[in-house]
């Protein structure tokens, strides 16, 4: 398939692209905390704050990159890249989801450009290759109507994961850019039928004309609409939101909603499964007796008479569990002071 011409490369005013990178990350407890947030973590040679920040270089220049964190973090991320402009380090008032998070960042960018394009993509994530979302964004924009559209990226399921989104695509409007039929966020156990129907795996990033996503956001999410500026807003103004998911306030009511094609490897690095998924960690040091298939890094690490474990050694805290529980770990209570 024939890409469009890289336009972007051209004129590169013409995208900007919004890292998300405030989540809690409890589900990566013991070594990720807001004071050393997951999107630090070195995966293959790089952290995952650096590939995100290497996928947005491949839509547009530094200039036009912004990153939304909070205050505890921002610190850590302005050291960790140090191209990306000051003032394009947005700190949210408080941690609200991402639908705050994305409302607060658009708002920013709409006080620059309000007829901007926009490319969200959360920082803690893989997608390979490097240029496969800046092609996604490509086909996006040449297609007929894409200015009144938002779009939302899909990638053909590698397995059936129960806490992704899903997107079942509907007629193709484009090249590679369909319309959306229905979408699933996080359907558990149906995970493997939607796989078997051919549902594609939503790859949580987003691409939008800034007068497109107000339009919804104003249908969709009032409050946020009318409570969420660039400037001026309070943190108590800012906690009265309703902590949302963009994808269940927004996203999956829609109705001129689109999917990109990724051609492409994704997943999300939410939880130790993920992250074992893409080791071997340097240090990993695990002996099995009686047992196999346990993983584990941080330590030297003996498993006895037990199988398909994780095991992770981290500031001296130990984290236990069964391979495909790395979700049920955000239930644990942070026993830290």
């Amino acid at each position: 398939m024939a890409e469009p011409p890289n336009t972007e490369r051209r004129n590169p005013r013409a995208v900007y692209v919004l890292i998300l990178a405030g989540g809690a990350a409890s589900r990566l407890w013991p070594s990720s905390s807001d004071e050393y947030p997951k999107y630090l973590m070195h995966i293959g040679g790089q952290s995952l704050l650096e590939m995100a920040w290497q996928r947005a270089l491949a839509v547009t220049d530094p200039a036009h990159v912004f990153l939304v964190t909070g205050a505890g973090q921002a610190h850590l991320f302005a050291e960790a890249l140090p191209d990306l402009p000051q003032g394009n380090l947005i700190v949210e008032p408080a941690r609200r989801d991402t639908a705050a998070a994305i409302t607060y960042g658009a708002r920013h960018i709409a006080a620059i450009d309000p007829e901007a394009w926009l490319l969200v993509l959360p920082a803690d994530q893989i997608i390979e290759p490097l240029d496969a979302l800046a092609a996604g964004v490509r086909r996006a924009r040449a297609a007929d109507g894409a200015r009144e559209s938002i779009h939302i990226f899909g990638v053909q399921p590698a397995r059936a994961e129960g806490a992704f989104g899903y997107i079942q695509p509907g007629p193709d409007v484009a090249p590679g850019v369909f319309a959306v039929k229905s979408f699933r966020e996080k359907p558990g156990s149906d995970a493997n039928q939607l796989v078997q129907q051919g549902w594609y795996w939503n790859a949580g990033c987003f691409f939008f004309n800034l007068p497109a996503f107000e339009t919804e956001l104003q249908r969709h999410l009032p409050s946020h609409s009318a409570r969420v500026a660039a400037a001026g807003v309070g943190k108590s103004d800012y906690n009265a939101l309703k902590s949302i998911s963009i994808d269940f306030g927004l996203i999956e009511k829609v109705r001129n909603l689109r999917m990109v094609e990724l051609t492409g490897e994704f997943d999300d690095v939410g939880t130790w499964d993920a992250v074992f998924r893409r080791l071997p960690l340097e240090g990993t040091e695990l002996v099995t007796v009686g047992g196999n298939n346990n993983r584990g890094f941080g330590a030297e690490i003996v498993v006895v008479g037990e199988s398909n474990l994780l095991v992770v050694v981290s500031d001296g805290k130990v984290l236990v569990l069964k391979q495909g529980h790395g979700h049920d770990v955000k239930k644990i209570k942070d026993p830290r002071p």
